[in-house]
């Protein structure tokens, strides 16, 4: 049952997520226990928010997904949880996402994660049939993450990392259409049908190089080379770079699959230069580089 639930909740998922932590790096307070503490609380709630929604879904969409080839495995759908249990399983997540706001104390983090909520809502009624308008809402979602961190420990959010952040998420947006392409194709979801590789395969090639090029940008604006009290942050670009390059290799190396993400995980060579990145930064940050 424990392993049932795990999986209906999508914890796997929770990396998505770390778009709230990304103001707490780049705001250099991941030395300040109460930015700490706030950004983990947003985290959190973040997390138990999104895997209320991920089981409300299951739980509307049971008997589609009961004849879809992969998500037929899921624990509604295969009738591992009752319908009955997940309601009460969402209400548990939705109530430690609330814990988690009250202990922040900080109402525009509430405020983003009720906008997060309806947004959903929105997407799961209508907005996902609309061709680009479905993966426009997925980087709303993503934006929406890295405001709730700047909210949690009151920082701006610089326009270059805004930017940074929407053509990033349409870039994700993007490999996920591709996958479910190459996948199921149209047969289980509808908006694909107005989607071709080609077309898929040009907002990949532009979301990744504006990524690229506004990273670069936030990476040489004024402000951020007077944090960081040198210039040297742009040569961090490179695990940027090969971050992206490798998401596209694993995506065009896995054509059966329609969710990245769980594949993603598994690679090490990703994970090394996201963990690369971060080392940098902070040697970055003590001056020692």
């Amino acid at each position: 049952m424990l392993k049932s639930i795990i999986k209906l909740i999508r914890i796997k998922q929770w990396v998505k997520n770390a778009f709230v932590i990304t103001p707490l790096l780049f705001s250099l307070n991941f030395m300040q226990p109460f930015a700490v503490i706030n950004t983990m609380l947003a985290f959190v709630a973040f997390c138990f928010v999104a895997s209320f929604v991920y089981v409300v879904n299951d739980i509307c969409d049971r008997k589609k997904d009961a004849v879809h080839p992969v998500k037929k495995k899921r624990p509604i759908a295969s009738g591992k949880i009752s319908p009955r249990q997940g309601v009460m399983i969402a209400l548990v997540c939705l109530g430690i996402a609330a814990l988690c706001l009250y202990e922040l104390s900080v109402p525009k983090v509430a405020l983003v994660l009720a906008l997060y909520l309806v947004m959903n809502f929105l997407y799961s009624v209508k907005l996902k049939h609309i061709a680009l308008l479905d993966v426009l809402i997925i980087a709303v979602g993503f934006i929406l993450r890295v405001y709730a961190g700047a909210y949690a420990i009151g920082v701006p959010v610089s326009s270059f990392i805004f930017m940074t952040t929407l053509f990033l998420s349409l870039f994700l947006g993007f490999t996920k259409r591709k996958a479910e392409l190459s996948g199921t194709g149209s047969q289980t979801r509808k908006v694909l049908r107005v989607y071709s590789e080609a077309m898929i395969n040009q907002y990949i090639i532009i979301s990744a190089a504006l990524t690229i090029m506004c990273y670069a940008l936030y990476t040489l604006e004024p402000s951020t080379i007077a944090r960081f009290e040198t210039n040297r942050l742009i040569y961090s670009i490179v695990f940027v770079i090969y971050g992206i390059f490798r998401y596209i290799a694993i995506l065009d190396g896995n054509e059966n699959i329609e969710d990245p993400t769980e594949n993603l995980l598994k690679d090490k060579g990703l994970m090394s230069a996201c963990a690369l990145y971060v080392l940098y930064v902070f040697l970055l940050f003590i001056n020692l580089i």
